[in-house]
């Protein structure tokens, strides 16, 4: 007996003399076999393997672009780390509510610890109350923040020249901002905590002071009582960079234009 070799038709198409489905009918049967949906028909994007070395992808670090550094690349704070992290910024409070504010719109939780919360209830207000990221408590109210890989928090402590040891201190996720109106007495001891620090336009005697303090070049002195509004020179153990922060348009809008005074 002869055998004659039939063949099936192919997943999702039809069998001869049948006529192919349309429409939904032809998705489910495709999905049935496995074949997916129909994706749009776009030609193929090649690249020759001698281009490769020219690719780059435009990733910087990741934190809190404090503005600009002289050669006018975005400045980057990396607050939110999974470490204790310490930060000292000896300037105005117009800079402090800049960080605060960007760091919110990172995602970080944003808890301030003053002794004037009336300086900052409209940024409060703005941000819905402090049901968005920003909350204002009395110095030495601050609560536990529960701080996490997936909400972490930024404590600023705005309390003046000579500010408490906080309840709150810096864990993992949980960095603290300490805002130093001038150099005072517990300046020192804070700056040796801090893994950065923040100066901004202070008295010949303070430069030198801090000169002397965290070992700043002399011409790093000299500069410090002649930066202007918005400029800080932000120092870590080995790094030290002259910062410009400019404000969006809604920054302006909430906060003014730079400022070194309050």
């Amino acid at each position: 007996m002869t055998t004659i070799p039939t063949t099936s038709p192919a997943a999702g198409q039809a069998a001869p003399g049948t006529r192919e489905p349309s429409g939904p009918r032809r998705t489910v049967d495709r999905l049935r076999h496995g074949l997916g949906l129909i994706g749009p028909r776009h030609g193929r994007h090649g690249l020759p393997a001698r281009h490769l070395d020219a690719l780059a992808l435009p990733i910087g670090d990741d934190g809190v672009v404090a503005g600009v550094d002289a050669e006018g690349q975005p400045a980057v704070l990396g607050i939110n780390r999974p470490t204790p992290y310490d930060v000292v910024l000896i300037g105005g409070l117009w800079t402090a509510q800049v960080l605060a504010l960007r760091s919110a719109a990172t995602g970080a939780r944003v808890a301030v610890e003053t002794g004037r919360p009336q300086a900052w209830m409209q940024m409060v207000h703005a941000m819905g109350g402090g049901q968005n990221g920003l909350s204002v408590y009395d110095v030495g109210r601050v609560p536990p923040q529960g701080a996490s890989a997936g909400t972490p928090v930024l404590v600023v402590r705005d309390c003046g020249m000579r500010p408490p040891r906080g309840r709150v201190v810096s864990g993992p996720w949980q960095s603290v901002l300490t805002l130093l109106p001038y150099l005072s007495p517990v300046a020192p001891r804070l700056l040796r905590q801090a893994r950065l620090a923040g100066i901004q336009r202070v008295s010949p005697d303070e430069a030198a002071e801090l000169g002397r303090t965290m070992g700043l070049s002399r011409t790093e002195v000299e500069s410090l009582p002649a930066l202007p509004d918005g400029v800080t020179l932000w120092c870590t153990d080995r790094d030290r960079q002259y910062v410009l922060t400019q404000p969006t348009d809604a920054e302006t809008g909430l906060l003014g234009t730079p400022r070194r005074m309050d």
